[in-house]
């Protein structure tokens, strides 16, 4: 009976000593629109950075990140700890709602003003341009696109995704309707030119290189990832008009775990984390850094397609809807 109570006793113990070490346990979550293998990457490193802390991350297209968010929002509160997703225009209206911690981050320090909130809510923390993806298989070099007027007129097979669910394809969308150059005829020309729709940014870089599309509306990083792993497309800059994306993070207010966000927070904005990006073929915020192969931020401004961010959060909703209209 003693033996038994002794036992007893000890399990107790343990418990006890066991339940301060679960209580004091770090964690931080990040919700994101990016690649899983580039939230892989900067897991592996920072958690070998800070073998204290446990990261996870939720990954899907901007569209979902954001029914994530509001759905969480509406339930009581939501569990992520930082927001990393494609369209800049997103953070204005989360700052709008006082959903954001500010937090100026001593890694921002080299990073230019344009790509910061004046008041330290979000900053950029990779630089995403889009441009024409094509099959090296079925096109001549001569025969690729060289302007969006090019592309309203191509003789083949062409996609791109639906800004529904992707927030740098509604970031380009807005680019082409804001121009007095594009406007919603233009999106009319290419709907009538047969140019389809697909769900996800990778989708439809992925199905060029299977020969499905001949020309696609592609995001710059995926489509040199996969050239890389020896997929027979092509990417190509138009020659004016490149749709360029800042693509933000931002600490939650409300966040559980603040002081491991501001880590992370820290830890991708360095250049320990921006080099990893790079590895997986992203631009980087870094001006200490540059990636080969893609166009500077400084070379591609002088041939952007400006977006008006206040304009685009106000006319959100009927943007969908009239594109919708269009192609659906």
């Amino acid at each position: 009976m003693k033996k038994r109570v002794f036992a007893l006793l000890a399990v107790l113990v343990l418990v006890a000593l066991m339940v301060p070490a679960f209580a004091s346990a770090k964690e931080v979550m990040l919700y994101s629109s990016m690649k899983d293998s580039q939230l892989a990457a900067l897991k592996t490193a920072f958690t070998a950075k800070h073998p204290d802390i446990k990261m996870d991350y939720y990954t899907a297209g901007t569209g979902n990140v954001m029914t994530k968010l509001a759905t969480e929002q509406q339930a009581g509160g939501i569990r992520a700890d930082i927001i990393w997703v494609g369209d800049p225009t997103n953070y204005i209206s989360f700052k709008e709602q006082g959903l954001l911690f500010p937090y100026d981050s001593p890694e921002a320090a080299s990073i230019p003003a344009n790509f910061k909130d004046p008041d330290n809510h979000y900053i950029s923390a990779r630089v995403v341009m889009l441009g024409f993806v094509y099959n090296t298989t079925t096109l001549k070099v001569d025969d690729v696109p060289k302007t969006w007027e090019e592309l309203a007129t191509f003789k083949g097979y062409t996609a791109m995704t639906d800004p529904t669910f992707s927030g740098t394809t509604l970031y380009t969308v807005a680019g082409l309707v804001q121009s007095p150059e594009y406007g919603w005829d233009y999106l009319q020309k290419l709907k009538n030119n047969g140019m389809l729709l697909e769900r996800g940014s990778s989708a439809v870089v992925t199905k060029v290189g299977s020969g499905e599309y001949d020309v696609t509306v592609g995001v710059d990083y995926i489509a040199r990832t996969m050239i890389a792993q020896g997929s027979p497309i092509g990417f190509a800059y138009p020659e004016k008009g490149i749709p360029i994306i800042l693509s933000p993070i931002a600490i939650i207010k409300n966040s559980a775990n603040l002081e491991e966000a501001k880590l992370l927070f820290d830890f991708i904005l360095s250049l320990e984390g921006q080099k990893i990006l790079m590895e997986e073929y992203t631009a980087p915020v870094r001006p200490e850094l540059s990636l080969e192969g893609a166009l500077s931020v400084d070379e591609a401004a002088k041939r952007i397609l400006p977006v008006d961010d206040n304009r685009l959060v106000a006319e959100k909703d009927e943007l969908l809807k009239k594109f919708d209209g269009i192609f659906k």
